[in-house]
């Protein structure tokens, strides 16, 4: 579990540049409006969350 939890903290590490942060998101985005930015981060997340989902059930099958 240790090395799942470390191998997710620097594959996050290296794909998130720390420039992405100095911006806001409005101005990052160049163009889209703050609806399509929230219906974007919505759509995201839940495919995020439907896939830790998927991955801890079977993590939790395996195990118990």
């Amino acid at each position: 579990m240790i090395k799942v939890f470390s191998l997710y903290i620097i594959c996050m590490a290296i794909l998130m540049p720390g420039t992405v942060f100095a911006r806001c998101a409005i101005c990052y985005t160049q163009g889209l409006s703050g609806a399509s930015i929230a219906v974007i981060v919505i759509i995201l997340s839940a495919i995020f969350l439907f896939i830790a989902n998927k991955f801890l059930q079977k993590f939790l099958e395996k195990y118990n």
